[in-house]
């Protein structure tokens, strides 16, 4: 007791009442981070997938082409198709109203019985969402276990439908990940980066067993759940599938698995610069308003609680003496040091690469852009959003 006195009597005669808050709040806003990263982060390196058992369930795999993508048939479309799995199959909407390519689809559907494809007729006076090309696909499904991908991601491996195929016993949605792939610019590897930590987000939340979404390119749900409750919603904004909608179902107590390994991962392609990025994360962020708000105060805790632990230990730093700026300094790096070694831990088990070098930019200026984006989300209608 006499020497915590004595230290407080310290910090009061050098720092004032008005540093000790400030020290109080730095020491606070460190453990915070520390719970995120360590105790809620920290379980993706560690979590184990549903173990394989004698179930093997059909599976019938969705996507839309929106244009004629021959990359898709030449690159795509064989690793579906050449997946190391017993019953599935691949099912395609085809937007593309392209007579050459709808062909080649039709041709690949005629010698290959795993493969089909549903042509829909756009109109510009009633334009076909992918909500609407999805519930088609998913109509003509033959299997009552659903995957969702894209045509501009393709899985990791031939193990992709098995691996995620687990998640089926016992739960009514799997949810995988997907990561982003591109050119080795520095920007690229920041745009790899930020999809990586939001996914972060949402599969530590899942393995806590308090999902809240997924990702479009790499999700699971059963038939039966889909329709027993209605589809989709929101079908008037062009969002929302792999979030407003899993969100609608884990309210019926449904289970969703998490499926993370090398095997069961896709790879997304990059397609612009950071100005195609911050435009589609901008649209896609829209649906952040209507999550629930235990969600929405999840994610801006660890965002809100960085940022403040910057600025408080960069007033430290500045206005405290020497020996509480090496304490405030110290502090910075060890925090530093922490998100180093668990990004490490989390982004082996994520099968990423070459992102450790971002991290220190990425730490820094997240909170910064996220802030800015919700402003113009807010101010700014995006392009593309509402039907």
């Amino acid at each position: 007791m006499e020497r915590l006195s004595s230290a407080y009597a310290y910090l009061w005669e050098t720092c004032g009442p008005w540093g000790i808050a400030l020290l109080a709040c730095m020491i606070i806003l460190f453990f915070v981070q520390f719970w995120y990263w360590v105790g809620y982060y920290g379980r993706i390196p560690s979590y184990r997938n549903a173990r394989a058992g004698d179930a093997r369930p059909p599976v019938s795999v969705a996507l839309v082409v929106h244009e004629p993508d021959y990359d898709f048939l030449e690159n795509g479309l064989p690793v579906l198709l050449g997946q190391e799995y017993d019953d599935f199959e691949i099912i395609v909407t085809d937007l593309s109203g392209d007579v050459e390519f709808g062909e080649a689809l039709a041709v690949i559907a005629e010698h290959n019985p795993r493969f089909n494809v549903t042509r829909m007729v756009r109109d510009a006076r009633f334009p076909i969402s992918d909500k609407m090309a999805f519930n088609v696909a998913i109509k003509a499904a033959r299997y009552d276990n659903i995957l969702l991908t894209t045509v501009d991601s393709r899985p990791a491996s031939l193990q992709w439908i098995a691996r995620m195929a687990r998640g089926f016993d016992g739960a009514g949605i799997v949810i995988g990940y997907c990561g982003m792939e591109g050119a080795s610019a520095f920007s690229s590897r920041l745009i790899r980066l930020d999809n990586a930590a939001r996914a972060i987000r949402w599969l530590s939340a899942a393995m806590h067993g308090k999902p809240y979404r997924g990702t479009l390119q790499n999700i699971g749900f059963t038939k039966a759940l889909y329709f027993g409750n209605g589809g989709f919603n929101y079908l008037n904004m062009n969002i929302g599938e792999d979030d407003l909608f899993i969100q609608k179902l884990l309210e019926t107590g449904t289970a969703a698995a998490v499926i993370v390994s090398s095997n069961s991962t896709v790879r997304q392609k990059i397609w612009g610069g950071t100005g195609w990025w911050y435009a589609d994360r901008c649209m896609r962020s829209n649906a952040f308003r209507h999550y629930p708000a235990k969600v929405k105060t999840f994610v801006a805790a660890e965002l809100w609680s960085r940022a403040l632990f910057f600025a408080a230990a960069a007033a430290a730093v500045v206005l405290f003496p020497p020996e509480l700026k090496l304490f405030a300094a110290g502090l910075l790096l060890i925090r530093f040091g922490l998100i180093l070694f668990e990004m490490r831990r989390i982004t082996r088990r994520l099968s990423e690469k070459g992102l450790m070098r971002a991290v220190p930019l990425y730490d820094l200026c997240s909170p910064l852009y996220e802030a800015w984006m919700a402003a113009d989300r807010k101010f700014r209608r995006s392009p593309g959003l509402w039907r």
